[in-house]
């Protein structure tokens, strides 16, 4: 695993490139590994915007706990497609191109993410008030 996940944006300089044009290379690897990453997330994002949207009207700590909780659930569940984001780009700065192994991560990620059923709405569980 690399020690910061930027490595990519750091490492592969080109011979007489100039930095706007590895700045540009950067921006084009990151868009590249963001369409697979979005592919192969899209049940989670959708999970986290659904639980997002019907937390919205709410405030408070119990809130602001499950408004974390979602974050550390959608953060938990898209770890694996983060690390292969960054190898993604990885290559495209060194290779100019994704290697055939890093493709079959994302098509495996991708079909799971497919095959996953449709996200829940989450739902608020009410307790009844005792009677004074």
């Amino acid at each position: 695993m690399r020690d910061d996940p930027a490595d990519y944006a750091l490492n592969h300089w080109r011979r007489f490139e100039t930095p706007q044009e590895h700045a540009e290379r950067v921006e084009a690897a990151e868009r590249e590994a963001g369409r697979y990453f979005t592919a192969a997330t899209a049940p989670q994002l959708q999970a986290y915007h659904d639980t997002m949207e019907f937390l919205r009207p709410y405030r408070g700590p119990v809130w602001d706990r499950r408004r974390a909780a979602a974050q550390a659930k959608w953060d938990q569940s898209t770890a694996g497609a983060r690390e292969l984001f960054n190898i993604t780009a990885d290559e495209i700065m060194r290779d100019g191109e994704v290697s055939e192994a890093t493709s079959l991560a994302w098509d495996v990620l991708i079909d799971l993410a497919e095959q996953q059923p449709a996200p829940l709405t989450p739902t608020i569980h009410h307790q009844p008030q005792a009677s004074l």
